[in-house]
């Protein structure tokens, strides 16, 4: 594929523009200021990790043992006696800030801040007896302090950032061996304050404009690549820019914390897309290859650009990067404690996505930390490749390129899995993807009575016992999915009408299935012991009616599904509805789509099928997760019919997704600023 020179001098003017006005962004003054070990006012901590390296822990723990109530030192503690309090609930009681010790050797570090001097105020205190520290910036003064006990005291230094724009300051002190405490200790911050001082023109940390020149080519050819046109490549170009532009003059350290990780991300998308894009040309049967890859690429950033964002913090990502390693080491029958909220005891924990990242391992040298990228990054991609999926069922049932490309751009920020992502919930999101084939062959009409030859039930046998074996959560959506299939069916021979579903077939791939799965995992005596010792309860539940009101609203985006944090989008739920209900209206003229219709009204059932764990249980499946793709497929058909509405129908369309992409952006770097920073 070889570009016009029409289509290369409009990156060049973007370019220019780009760098002039991220230079007038570094106009302004640069400030910052850490609470370090909290911020009271906000309730808010560790805001200051991606700054720091070689520091210690904040403190106090953000839980602990109320150590006013001396029978709270009992092990275990006293029932009804709350003994445990917030770090923000001490400071209150004590009067004393939240606090970091440094280490003998602490680096402060703000990356791309820009070149020239800067004023640091650092609130401080010293071990008993004092402590001897030593601080140096890049360039500029050394000081020598002696920083004695007690309260915390503030020190004003003189700073110089390097040649590159960073800000660094390497904090050095000669250690205190406190009793009882292995750490190295050096002296306690409590706060650390950076402001510009020179004025006039303020000069751009090139590096930083350097990598942002690098992402903004790679999107722009990866925008023509795609088959957007200039015009549309221009555009997007000039949203980042713009984006960009902003952020590095009010957040710079947002984005010149991980400008690299950008870079690396819009050139891999970018090749991908051209390698799409080369393909398409050659091959005419694979048109529209290179959009959605551009699609898959763009959502597969987007979820690492979170994952990997150095402010970004995870409580379960680890526990995954484990199973995985325990995967590796040939133990596949894996348990994990449910939350009491959800029964309690140990269940089951499916290794089929384990097994499927297993090979990757392979490719480099892999320690606990690169397993962890290993395990966000293989995920991500393949709930990326869901949005590839969405496309192809759409564009295989008849409803048009433009339907197909509509329904796939809906799951570009799905907020379920983005939250689920940040915490670290990978085996949910990876479970979820890995039952989709099986969805996606359900709705192609893989289970119809006219589907030939014996291919359509192995590949329907294979991709549903690999489902069953992906995580418990989904296997029970799975399951209620299913039955709600085979009740359809069954109640389309009773009354006499014809079915896109047969249930011989289906009664015939889901026996399969089932004995595989049985069979070959469930049975292995680990499993059994468990089920025979009956560890798990049940710990209550909800009234119908609340369950019902709940779920109804979480459909609706009015509330977060299932106790999550983020909300399906209203637009999203509305136009799924519209959209199911137009394919139903238009169905004489469309039979292709039948099996899609049948599979996605079985997928509301069972969503509202599932709430009955509620009954007997505080947590149920995550029915938001299992839901968000089958909306996403409803919903491109209403929007490509809207789009054929004329120039209004188009400007709704493009308001809609404008919006829906802007909620879950939103929602994302909000989900990544606050979850675990309290």
């Amino acid at each position: 594929m070889m570009a016009k020179p029409a289509q290369l001098w409009p990156i060049f003017a973007l370019w220019l523009a780009a760098l002039l006005l991220w230079q007038a962004a570094y106009q302004a003054p640069f400030h910052q200021t850490l609470h370090v070990g909290g911020d009271l006012e906000r309730q808010r901590r560790y805001d200051e990790d991606p700054f720091f390296a070689g520091i210690n822990g904040a403190e106090p723990p953000g839980i602990f043992l109320d150590p006013s109530l001396p029978e709270c030192q009992q092990d275990p503690p006293p029932a009804g006696v709350r003994c445990r309090i917030w770090w923000t609930e001490w400071a209150e009681r004590t009067g004393l800030p939240p606090y970091r010790w440094t280490r003998a050797a602490t680096t402060f570090l703000v990356p791309g801040a820009g070149p020239g001097r800067y004023l640091l105020e650092l609130r401080a205190g010293g071990a008993p007896g004092g402590t001897s520290v030593e601080w140096t910036s890049s360039a500029g003064p050394v000081y020598h302090l002696t920083i004695p006990e007690g309260d915390p005291r503030r020190y004003r230094i003189l700073a110089h950032a390097d040649a590159a724009g960073d800000l660094r300051l390497m904090l050095q002190a000669i250690p205190f061996a406190a009793p009882n405490d292995p750490r190295e200790l050096g002296f306690v911050l409590y706060g650390l304050r950076s402001h510009a001082l020179d004025g006039g023109w303020h000069a751009p940390a090139w590096p930083q404009l350097g990598w942002l020149s690098i992402s903004l080519v790679a999107l722009y050819v990866g925008a023509l690549a795609a088959g957007s046109g200039v015009r549309g490549a221009v555009g997007v170009a000039a949203l980042a820019i713009f984006a960009s532009a902003y952020t590095l003059a009010f957040q710079r350290p947002v984005i010149t914390l991980f400008t690299p990780l950008v870079a690396l991300l819009s050139c891999l998308g970018a090749t991908t897309t051209l390698v799409a894009a080369v393909a398409q040309q050659r091959w005419p049967r694979t048109n529209g290859i290179a959009a959605i890859t551009a699609l898959v690429m763009l959502a597969w950033a987007l979820r690492v650009a979170g994952m990997l964002h150095p402010h970004a913090i995870y409580s379960d990502s680890a526990m995954q990067a484990n199973k995985l390693f325990e995967a590796s080491l040939g133990n596949v029958f894996l348990t994990a404690g449910l939350p009491s909220a959800a029964g309690g005891g140990l269940a089951p924990y499916p290794p089929a996505m384990f097994l499927a990242l297993m090979p990757l391992q392979l490719l480099a040298p892999t320690g606990h930390h690169e397993r962890i990228v290993l395990v966000q990054g293989a995920t991500a991609l393949l709930d990326s490749l869901v949005v590839a999926l969405l496309w192809l069922v759409l564009r295989r049932c008849g409803l048009g390129s433009r339907a197909a490309l509509f329904g796939a751009a809906g799951y570009l920020l799905p907020l379920t899995a983005l939250e689920s992502f940040s915490i670290g919930e990978l085996a949910n999101v990876g479970g979820q993807t890995l039952a989709m084939p099986f969805l996606a062959l359900l709705a192609l009409g893989y289970a119809s009575p006219k589907a030939p030859g014996a291919w359509p039930m192995v590949l329907l046998s294979a991709t549903l016992s690999l489902a069953l074996v992906a995580h418990s959560g989904v296997t029970l959506s799975l399951g209620a999915l299913v039955g709600s299939l085979w009740a359809i069916g069954l109640a389309a021979i009773f009354l006499r009408r014809p079915s896109s579903i047969s249930i011989t077939r289906l009664s015939l791939v889901v026996t399969l299935s089932l004995s595989f799965a049985l069979i070959c995992y469930y049975s292995a005596p680990v499993y059994i012991e468990r089920v025979f010792a009956g560890e798990r309860s049940s710990v209550g539940g909800r009234p119908l009616g609340s369950i019902m009101r709940e779920t109804s609203l979480g459909i609706l985006g009015f509330i977060p599904p299932g106790a999550r944090a983020r909300p399906i989008p209203t637009l999203l739920s509305l136009s799924a509805l519209a959209g199911l209900a137009l394919l139903w209206a238009g169905r004489a003229y469309a039979p292709r789509t039948a099996s899609l219709r049948m599979v996605l009204v079985a997928w509301w059932l069972a969503t509202l099928l599932t709430q009955g764990l509620l009954l007997v249980a505080n947590q149920g499946v995550r029915w938001g997760l299992f839901l968000y793709p089958g909306l996403c497929l409803s919903a491109g058909p209403l929007w490509a019919a809207l789009w054929r509405r004329g120039s209004s129908g188009r400007i709704v369309v493009a308001l809609i997704l404008a919006a829906l992409l802007s909620f879950g952006l939103a929602h994302w770097i909000a989900q990544v600023r606050d979850y675990l920073h309290g």
